[in-house]
C-alpha cells in the first residue's frame, strides 16, 4: 500500500443560494450554487432516509462560468462516507491588523512623550512578515530625527508620523498623530500627544506563496535618545490572520486551480479564471445605530457590540464602508479610515461579513492493474457566506443553513459518526 502524503484539495464557494431541493436532478445546481449530491446523482435528502447505506459516497458540486460565459459544473471526485477522516468547521473571524501607540494610547487612555528640545530622538520599526525579496532577512526602519528647539509633545509626535508616512516603508504602514483631547483625532486641548502606527494591506497579487501575507511588526523606542525613560510604546493589537476572510478564500481557490490542471500560468495572453471568491460583501444589519463626526476615526455604537462586530470587521455606517481598526470599548470603535459623511447620531450600520468555512477530509483509494492499493489524502472546503443580505448578523445564511442540515445528517451514518458541526457556526 502507497500513501500520499500530499494532500490535494478543493474548495466550492457558494453566493448564499439555497442548494437544490431533496432529490433534484444536477441540473438544479445553477449559477451561485453549490450542491451536495449521492451515487444516484440526486440531491441527498436525509430527511428522506438518504444515509451511508442508501447512499454509499456523495459528491460536492458548484455551478461556475467560465470567461466565454459558458456555464458548467465544477465537482468532486466521489468522497466514501467509509473513507472519511475528520468533519469539521470553522466560524468567519475578521482579520486584525497590528497596531502600535508612540507616547499616548487611545486604547488605555494614557502615554506620553518625554520633552527634551534640541535632542536626538530614536525609534526602530522591526517588520515580521514575509517578504518579496530575502524573508529570513528581517527589515527594520530605523529613524533618527533631532527635536525643535522649544520642543512639544504635540511637535515631537508629529515628527514620527512624517517620518513614518514620508519613509520607504509608506506603503506598509501608516502612522497618524493623537492626543487625549477632543475632536478630531483627541487633538482638541490635548495635554498628552502620541502617534498611532498600523499595518496596511499586502496586494493580494504580491502574495507569491498563494498565502495571504499581512504586515505585522513590532516597534522600540531608545531609552538612551531623547525618549528617555518616561515615554511610552505598547503594542494596541497584536496581529490576527482571521479565518474565512475574502483574501484567505480567494487564494485557496488560486492554489488549488493547481489540482484541477492549471499548471501553466506564464501563457500569453495571460488566461482568464473562473473565481468564485467574492470581494463584495453580504451586509446584514448589527442592531446597532452610530454616532459619527466628520473627518473623525471614531464611531460610538449605540449599544454593545460583543457579539456583533469585532476588531477587523468590515461595516457600512451611513451607506460608507469602512474597517474596524480596534476597539476602545464595549462601544467605541476607532476606524482605519476617517468619516466621510456628515457628522450625526442613528446611522444605520450593516456588518459585512464573509466566508464561514466546512471541511470534509478522506481518503481516496484506488485499485490499481497490479493489485496495489493506492491511497491519497483529499479534503473539500466549503466556503459559504456567514449571513445572507440585509439579514440579521446572527442568523445564517440560506445556503449555509442547508448545508449544515444536509451534512450533518449524513456524517452522523457514517462509520465515525461525526458530531455535528451545527454548534462550530
Amino acid at each position: 500500500m502507497s500513501n500520499n502524503t500530499n494532500r490535494v484539495q478543493q474548495i466550492f464557494i457558494s453566493d448564499g443560494t439555497a442548494l437544490p431541493i431533496d432529490n433534484a436532478a444536477t441540473s438544479a445546481v445553477t449559477a451561485g450554487k453549490i450542491g451536495i449530491y449521492g451515487q444516484d446523482m440526486l440531491a441527498l435528502n436525509p430527511a428522506g432516509g438518504d444515509t451511508i447505506t442508501t447512499q454509499p459516497y456523495i459528491y460536492i458540486m458548484e455551478s461556475k462560468t467560465d470567461s466565454n460565459g459558458v456555464g458548467y459544473l465544477k465537482r468532486t471526485g466521489r468522497i466514501d462516507g467509509a473513507n472519511i477522516i475528520s468533519y469539521t468547521a470553522k466560524k468567519y473571524a475578521a482579520e486584525k491588523r497590528s497596531v502600535y501607540a508612540i507616547g499616548h494610547s487611545r486604547l488605555t487612555g494614557v502615554g506620553t512623550i518625554e520633552v527634551n528640545n534640541d535632542t536626538d530622538y530614536k525609534f526602530a520599526i522591526r517588520f515580521k512578515n514575509d517578504k518579496q525579496l530575502y524573508s529570513e532577512r528581517p527589515e527594520v526602519l530605523s529613524v533618527l530625527f533631532t527635536s525643535a528647539a522649544v520642543a512639544t509633545q504635540l511637535s515631537i509626535a508629529t515628527q514620527i508620523t512624517s517620518a513614518i508616512n514620508n519613509s520607504a516603508y509608506r506603503g506598509q504602514i501608516k502612522a497618524v498623530t493623537v492626543g487625549d483631547g477632543t475632536g478630531v483625532y483627541g487633538l482638541t486641548g490635548a495635554t498628552d500627544y502620541g502617534v498611532e502606527i498600523w499595518g496596511l494591506d499586502v496586494p493580494l497579487n504580491l502574495s507569491t506563496t498563494y498565502t495571504h501575507n499581512q504586515v505585522y511588526f513590532s516597534v522600540s523606542v531608545l531609552d538612551a535618545s531623547g525618549f528617555g525613560t518616561t515615554s511610552t510604546c505598547t503594542e494596541i493589537q497584536a496581529m490576527d490572520p482571521g479565518n474565512g476572510t475574502y483574501a484567505q478564500v480567494y487564494q485557496m481557490e488560486n492554489f488549488d486551480l493547481g489540482t484541477e490542471g492549471v499548471l501553466n500560468r506564464r501563457q500569453w495572453p495571460i488566461p482568464s479564471f473562473d473565481y468564485s471568491a467574492s470581494s463584495t460583501y453580504l451586509s446584514g444589519t448589527t442592531g446597532l445605530t452610530a454616532t459619527i463626526v466628520l473627518n473623525s476615526d471614531l464611531v460610538v455604537f449605540s449599544g454593545a457590540v460583543a457579539g456583533i462586530l469585532s476588531a477587523g470587521d468590515k461595516v457600512t455606517i451611513d451607506s460608507v464602508n469602512y474597517e474596524i481598526k480596534y476597539l476602545t470599548s464595549a462601544t467605541d470603535a476607532v476606524l482605519t479610515t476617517p468619516i466621510t459623511t456628515p457628522s450625526g447620531a442613528g446611522k444605520t450600520s450593516l456588518v459585512r461579513v464573509k466566508y464561514d468555512l466546512i471541511n470534509i477530509e478522506y481518503n481516496d483509494a484506488i485499485n490499481t492493474p497490479t493489485g496495489v492499493v493506492a491511497i491519497a489524502n483529499k479534503s473539500v472546503v466549503i466556503a459559504v457566506p456567514a449571513i445572507d443580505n440585509g439579514f440579521a448578523y446572527s442568523s445564517k445564511s440560506a445556503a449555509e443553513q442547508d448545508v449544515i442540515d444536509i451534512l450533518d445528517a449524513w456524517m452522523a451514518t457514517t462509520p465515525r459518526a461525526f458530531a455535528a458541526i451545527t454548534s462550530l457556526i
